[in-house]
């Protein structure tokens, strides 16, 4: 089992990926990128309280490079990481996840609510270029951006849930920016889209997250 969000989680999924040949075949034709935003709530707030995923995050947060993860500071994300005990401009080494565990006991409800992660995912005819964390401000400018609540998105990774059904439900929201592309070009995409989330579920249920 697999912690959501981990550094783990994010090699095991290109992993999947890579051996996936039905997800290659449905998107072979198809690429875009997706700026995926996950905001806090109170289930987040309650895996906090568990050591594996207060490692798994950690561990995720530590792919940022520090000299990016500055641009954190003095946002409520930020906020979150100072509380826990994440430094801004090094990265994590020696972490005590006990020490981080009694620090995440100050935080509240309303300080999780206001923290966001980013994570750019970049899907080129088959294959996932890139999936990693980034920081606010970076890739403003992809084809999507896809947002929602920590409990929604646990939802999708865990295969529990169809993505199309989460967005329907306004669990995810979805925002396309494509108004540059002839017509033509902007329907092919969609339907080459649909076709990749048509097995996003499966994809993401081949690694089983707690």
């Amino acid at each position: 089992m697999t912690v959501f969000p981990s550094k783990e989680w994010v090699e095991r999924v290109l992993e999947a990926t890579e051996k996936n040949n039905a997800y290659k075949k449905a998107t072979r034709h198809w690429n875009g990128d997706f700026l995926c935003i996950g905001n806090g709530d109170e289930e987040f707030l309650r895996e906090l309280g568990r050591k594996e995923v207060m490692e798994g995050f950690i561990s995720f947060v530590n792919m940022i490079p520090p000299e990016r993860r500055t641009r954190y500071k003095g946002t409520p994300t930020g906020n979150v990481f100072e509380t826990l005990g994440i430094p801004f401009d090094a990265f994590v080494e020696n972490f005590n996840a006990d020490e981080a565990l009694r620090k995440a006991s100050k935080l509240s409800i309303e300080d999780i609510r206001a923290a966001s992660v980013y994570i750019w995912v970049d899907f080129w005819h088959g294959a996932v270029r890139n999936l990693v964390p980034v920081v606010p401000g970076e890739h403003e400018d992809v084809t999507f951006k896809l947002s929602g609540d920590y409990s929604a998105w646990k939802l999708l990774v865990s295969g529990k849930q169809d993505p199309i059904v989460l967005i329907l439900r306004n669990k995810l929201r979805v925002e396309t920016y494509m108004s540059h592309m002839p017509n033509k070009a902007r329907l092919q995409m969609m339907r080459n889209m649909k076709a990749g989330i048509a097995l996003a579920k499966e994809l993401f249920a081949s690694v089983p997250v707690e």
